[in-house]
């Protein structure tokens, strides 16, 4: 029987801004499974980042961000916690992984000081005790000579090498679940693959549910077990990875389907895009947010906006003609 370590119920957030209030995500709504890989996809500027962030309190609360809605973590409610035991959580019990290496690692401490930080601070150990410690993570994430890598700084490594002195930090606590913001952006492919590989390892040893945020669907196909597509702050659809490549419902989702290369019957690249860019969130459009980019929009969608319909065969999709695209299977 699964078990839901993380339950996310209509999670807004909104920013302060000097142009008035912001509204980045609304009504979020998804969970995880222990042990699972789930996949959140999105052109950028679609509240993906910014999901996992809020789950995690990242954003300041006094002067910049608000929440509403609950983030129930193995059944405790973190938007209800004070900001010191939140602090346990972040860390300890939930790690993220971000997006860019270089500028995520403090280029004036060791990658062993960094990793130490971590575990000195929510494991209350000894220097000598964090240092083994570390020695040990990143030989777990696969980095060679870690008794001399650990007093290297980050310029001093690879983006790949980087990306596990992350992966490293991220997992020198053994959390539960362990947030992956599009941990190989700017790795060339090859070391793209390992980055995934030991992800995927490391959730199978760990027994560790991950959320993996990635705008590539290719990378979502060969991970992930469960799919969560967002756009402009709201979920859209949501299935299993087999039911979302044979029969994607909604319209966006099939347009990001489309938008993969592939080479025709005459040997030449077919490539396809959806028309349009995402809005600012000051440009967010009456009724559908898609509505305006949308090749089989009707009347009604700059209208009203469609409610999030879990179908028969289980998927989930916020779109009027969910049952017609139902239909076709």
């Amino acid at each position: 029987m699964s078990e839901h370590i993380l339950e996310v119920n209509n999670l807004t957030t909104t920013f302060r801004t000097e142009r008035g209030r912001m509204t980045a995500i609304q009504g979020v709504s998804f969970h995880v499974e222990r042990g699972e890989i789930l996949g959140l996809v999105g052109e950028s500027g679609c509240g993906k980042s910014v999901t996992s962030q809020s789950v995690m309190r990242l954003y300041d609360e006094k002067r910049l961000a608000s929440y509403e809605g609950e983030v129930l973590f193995e059944g405790q409610n973190l938007l209800a916690l004070p900001e010191k035991q939140m602090q346990a959580v972040r860390g300890g019990r939930i790690a993220m992984v971000f997006q860019d290496s270089l500028s995520s690692l403090n280029p004036v401490f060791t990658c062993g000081d960094q990793i130490m930080e971590v575990i000195r601070i929510h494991q209350r150990l000894s220097r000598s005790a964090a240092r083994g410690k570390a020695v040990e993570m990143l030989r777990l994430v696969g980095i060679p000579d870690p008794e001399k890598r650990i007093d290297q700084y980050p310029h001093e490594l690879s983006g790949g090498q980087r990306q596990r002195v992350m992966i490293a930090c991220a997992l020198s606590c053994r959390p539960k679940l362990l947030i992956a913001d599009e941990p190989t952006t700017a790795l060339d492919v090859t070391i793209q693959s390992q980055i995934l590989d030991l992800i995927v390892d490391l959730n199978r040893k760990l027994d560790m549910a991950v959320i993996l945020i990635t705008h590539d669907l290719s990378v979502v196909a060969e991970t992930c077990s469960r799919v969560i597509v967002m756009y402009l702050g709201q979920v859209v659809e949501e299935a299993d990875v087999c039911s979302l490549f044979e029969h994607p419902l909604h319209p966006y989702t099939r347009g990001l389907l489309k938008s993969i290369p592939s080479v025709g019957a005459d040997g030449r690249e077919e490539l396809y895009q959806i028309e349009g860019t995402v809005p600012l969130l000051s440009q967010i459009p009456q009724g559908c947010r898609f509505c305006p980019r949308c090749p089989c929009a009707l009347p009604v969608c700059s209208r009203r906006m469609p409610e999030l319909t879990e179908m028969p065969t289980g998927q989930k999709v916020r779109c009027f003609r969910a049952a017609e695209a139902e239909g076709r299977r």
